[in-house]
């Protein structure tokens, strides 16, 4: 690697590992938290989009005494994160209607405010509720969606994303080419435990500035580990110890749990509102999508293209979504000539026994006849 490179693979590791906002002081922040929130339109109002799930764990509020045993981890971590203050400073928080976790957190959140139990710090809250079909009332309802989101936005003293728009389209239309080209560099085997910290280093900065740290980190690519292919699917994942057990075995080539390459999306598709709507809507990447067999089908096209040898599947332990997928899609992988490990549940954070026995695990996984 030159110095460049090195520095800029340093950046996205240490953002990674910190979370730290790289916003600028002066800018308004708005946090997200889940995938399909359209940061384009956000960034478009002048604010800096922050992903607020993945986040460190926080001292227990009075909220935790309500919190249900089976909610996730990340929406306990969040919501005890929200009513200690921790997000003050922000113009709002935007919740994916798609994310399990994201809902259950936003549920949480109204209805303590709703109690008058609220901090004078919790910014005020949006639901992105988003229909992925194609049909003309879902087209309308999607239109709609936006408009709500943009008069939120607006009315959290932000400005009209429409005058925004071309400069935060060319900013994340930059960022998503080069996830591109990231998603290509895993691909040839290059590490999957480097990507997935560079391309969650993003959720944490402006497009433009995780745009310019993924180019110089990738303009020094190393050789291509050895191994068998491997594919990653389930519940969100970002634990780097978890990963170099598994690529213990061989490189992940194929990362589709949710910080994986399903976000942010296609590059195209931020040039315009309309595209923007229509893009998000045909997403077979969401697990929402109508026909649900699209998304098990986007799933299996993927991990047959990255020609991997065997897929990976692990679920958090209060997973009530991609669960009902196992079945079915160990099936038709397995007809494709192509191995399925379930490793089953797991904690937000495996600890290194979870992590030997899931890696003796897939030693020991052979590729069906």
């Amino acid at each position: 690697m030159t110095a460049a490179s090195e520095e800029a693979a340093a950046a996205l590791e240490a953002a990674f590992n910190s979370r730290d906002e790289g916003c600028s002081a002066d800018m308004p922040r708005v946090g997200l938290f889940g995938n399909g929130i359209p940061e384009v339109v956000v960034a478009a109002a002048g604010a800096c989009p922050v992903h607020l799930s993945m986040g460190r764990r926080a001292l227990p509020h009075a909220i935790e005494q309500v919190i249900e045993p089976f909610v996730d981890a990340e929406a306990r971590i969040f919501l005890n994160r929200l009513m200690q203050g921790d997000f003050a400073g922000y113009a709002g928080i935007l919740f994916a209607r798609d994310d399990i976790a994201a809902l259950t957190a936003y549920q949480y959140a109204a209805e303590w405010i709703r109690q008058g139990q609220g901090a004078a710090g919790v910014p005020p809250l949006f639901l992105w509720n988003f229909v992925h079909t194609a049909s003309e009332a879902a087209q309308a309802f999607n239109r709609i969606q936006l408009e709500k989101l943009t008069d939120f936005l607006q009315g959290q003293g932000l400005a009209q994303p429409q005058h925004g728009w071309a400069r935060a389209a060319g900013h994340e239309k930059s960022r998503r080419q080069a996830l591109q080209r990231l998603e290509a560099w895993q691909g040839r085997g290059q590490g999957g435990a480097t990507a997935m910290q560079w391309r969650n280093a993003g959720r944490f900065m402006p497009a433009e500035r995780h745009a310019e740290l993924l180019e110089k980190a990738l303009a020094a690519a190393g050789a291509p580990r050895g191994g068998r292919r491997l594919g990653l699917v389930g519940s969100p994942l970002a634990c780097v110890e978890t990963y170099r057990a598994f690529e213990s075995l061989g490189p992940i080539v194929c990362d589709l749990q949710p910080w994986g390459s399903v976000w942010p999306g296609d590059p195209a598709a931020v040039s315009e509102p309309a595209s923007l709507l229509q893009a998000l809507a045909s997403d077979a990447a969401s697990a929402r999508i109508v026909p649900a067999s699209a998304h098990r089908g986007a799933l299996l096209r993927a991990l047959e293209t990255r020609r991997c040898d065997l897929v990976i599947c692990q679920i958090s332990q209060t997973d009530d979504s991609f669960g009902w997928e196992i079945p079915s899609l160990e099936a038709e992988l397995r007809a494709r000539g192509i191995g399925f490990v379930n490793l089953g549940f797991r904690d937000p954070e495996p600890d290194e026994a979870w992590r030997i026995a899931a890696a003796a695990r897939l030693a020991g996984a052979g590729v069906p006849a």
